[in-house]
Parts: structure tokens; C-alpha cells; sequence
């Protein structure tokens, strides 16, 4: 059951994702394999957002990153093109837990940028979120995945794979049909910005 602050957030979807993961944590820690499991059809969408962050910012500028970080991506994107319920994750990483209080205190500091997504998104839209679509972000991440690998070449530009990544993520988190449609457009825009830079 989501916690009292989950329900209260009612439209703030990330808020309740992260209220969620803290909700079903366990003897003060919480695994990554259950919480994938909680997150059902929505757990593609904070990997996307988390692994697509990494690629976007500096912390990919060691030659190479980005493209590690791209393939993660197109392996998890096919996952969910082939319709798995929740994403498969080497046992290792799924067993890997997350002290609650971390948690906690990581939804602390980040609550103000939470709190300002949360007003820009929202579960509307819902006829652009059925399943064939779905499908169709999973194969338009996987692509941008894999183009992250020679863009990595390139400084910075990188980040515009990634960060199409990111809101495809925030779409199938918030189930926001607004948003998949922004992600679409975005891809566009990495293709055109493709074809100019190689």
C-alpha cells in the first residue's frame, strides 16, 4: 500500500514513486529487485530516467562512458519491447539494497525539484500510453541508446540522446501522454542533429 504521503501527492508521480520504493522497504533497507517488482509497468521509466541523467551530464565525460551507459539503456529498452512485466537485472544488482534512511534522506533534498516536475506532469493524455506505444518508446529508447555510443565521440553531444532518454522515462513514470509525445519530437531532433554532426 503506498504511504499517506504517497495518496496525498495524487497527481505528483514522482513523489509517489519515491514514497513507494520507501513504503516497501524492509528491516530498514530496501531491495532492488522487490522494488522493481512494486513499480510493476512503470519500472522501465525510472531506469530510464536514471541511467539517461547519467549519460546526459558530466558525470559521462570519461571517453567511453556514455556509450557504457547507452548500451545499459538499449538492453533495458529491449526488455520492455519484448513485453517483460518489469525489467531483468543481473542477480547481483537485484539483490543490491538501499538503507531506508538513505532514501529518506535523498527524497529530503530532492523534494523541491520533485515538487516543481510534479506540477509540469501528470497522467493525462492516456490514449498516447497504451500498450503499441509503449512498445514504440521501448524501440525509440533502445535506438537512442545505441546512438549514444558514436555520439560519444563528440563532447556534449551526447547529451541530446540522453536527455530524449530522460523524458521518456518521466512519460512512462507519470504515464503522461504530453510528455511521450515531447520524447517523440525529441528524437526527431537527435536524428536531424545526427545526420549534420556525422
Amino acid at each position: 500500500m503506498p504511504s499517506e504521503k504517497a495518496q496525498s501527492a495524487g497527481g505528483a508521480p514522482l513523489e509517489k514513486i519515491l514514497d513507494e520504493a520507501i513504503e516497501n522497504s524492509e528491516n530498514g533497507a530496501l531491495n532492488l529487485g522487490v522494488l522493481l517488482k512494486a513499480w510493476g509497468d512503470r519500472s522501465y521509466g525510472p531506469l530510464f530516467i536514471f541511467f539517461g541523467f547519467i549519460g546526459g551530464t558530466p558525470l559521462a565525460v570519461i571517453p567511453g562512458a556514455a556509450a557504457v551507459v547507452g548500451i545499459i539503456i538499449a538492453g533495458i529498452a529491449l526488455q520492455m519491447l519484448l513485453g517483460l512485466a518489469h525489467p531483468w537485472l543481473p542477480k547481483l544488482l537485484l539483490e543490491k539494497s538501499i538503507k531506508e534512511e538513505d532514501l529518506r534522506y535523498t527524497r529530503k533534498k530532492v523534494e523541491p525539484s520533485l515538487v516543481f516536475i510534479d506540477r509540469l506532469i501528470t497522467e493525462r493524455l492516456t490514449w498516447v500510453m497504451i500498450e503499441p506505444m509503449r512498445r514504440a518508446a521501448a524501440f525509440f529508447v533502445a535506438v537512442l541508446g545505441l546512438l549514444m555510443i558514436p555520439f560519444d565521440v563528440i563532447p556534449f553531444i551526447v547529451a541530446a540522446p540522453a536527455w530524449s532518454i530522460v523524458l521518456f522515462g518521466v512519460a512512462i513514470t507519470a504515464r503522461d501522454g504530453l510528455v511521450m509525445i515531447m520524447a517523440l519530437l525529441a528524437c526527431f531532433g537527435v536524428a536531424l542533429l545526427g545526420v549534420s554532426a556525422f
